[in-house]
């Protein structure tokens, strides 16, 4: 197997962290593959660890843990670990960070929004919008709600300044007054964002190239169509 070092490598730090949260695990050597290995936790099921040699990224799935909470749990635990794994230099980890990100598919819409403090998650933020009103762009609007339920939390709890990383322009430049809005959706998130006295530092990333966060609100919007939230 081409990867099997530079995947065990990484699994065998996710074991580690695992262990000292308390969690007995171990790598299951028998489920290698080209590009993927399980890491075993007793009593509790597997996380299944997969690798993009195109990206040299790895992601992590948890589709064996059934208990929501623990799965909520384990991802809080390795969330740093797999950030440093993916050598994603993107991202701070100093002040408050935030990632938004929506999705559209099966006729529905839904947004996502993680909130980080020093690179440790506050708070995940998701839902699905209503769109009967939005006849083109739901994705965008999906977009739109995540960046407005973000600063409404962020507004809630005191947060004055944020880095909040996107993957669509508008979002800034609709917040920022610099793009016409035109639509229903565009011009309430145009007027909820002038409104606002919240700091915000703008970050443009491109979507779906394994920047580490920006691919756990993408997977936070869509779990919220497929009913995993």
């Amino acid at each position: 197997m081409k990867y099997r070092k530079v995947i065990e490598e990484t699994a065998w730090i996710l074991v580690e962290k695992l262990l000292l949260a308390g969690y007995p695990a171990t790598v299951d050597d028998e489920s290698f593959r080209d590009y993927s290995v399980k890491v075993e936790l007793e009593g509790v099921g597997g996380i299944n660890l997969y690798y993009s040699p195109r990206k040299k990224t790895f992601t992590t799935t948890y589709q064996e843990v059934k208990d929501k909470t623990t799965v909520k749990e384990l991802k809080r635990i390795l969330e740093l670990e797999m950030a440093d794994a993916n050598g994603d230099d993107t991202y701070t980890n100093k002040g408050y960070e935030v990632d938004v990100d929506g999705s559209c598919f099966n006729d529905l819409t839904s947004y996502g929004a993680i909130v980080r403090k020093d690179g440790k998650v506050l708070k995940e933020i998701s839902g699905l919008v209503n769109t009967d009103k939005i006849k083109s762009s739901r994705q965008i609007t999906g977009e739109i709600k995540a960046v407005i339920e973000a600063v409404k939390y962020c507004n809630a709890n005191g947060i004055e300044e944020i880095r909040l990383y996107y993957d669509y322009n508008g979002l800034k430049y609709w917040a920022l007054g610099q793009w016409k809005a035109n639509l229903i959706s565009t011009k309430y998130y145009r007027d909820f964002m002038k409104k606002q006295t919240i700091k915000i530092e703008w970050v443009k990333i491109s979507s779906h190239t394994g920047v580490y966060w920006n691919e756990m609100v993408d997977k936070l919007a869509k779990s919220v169509i497929l009913g995993e939230k």
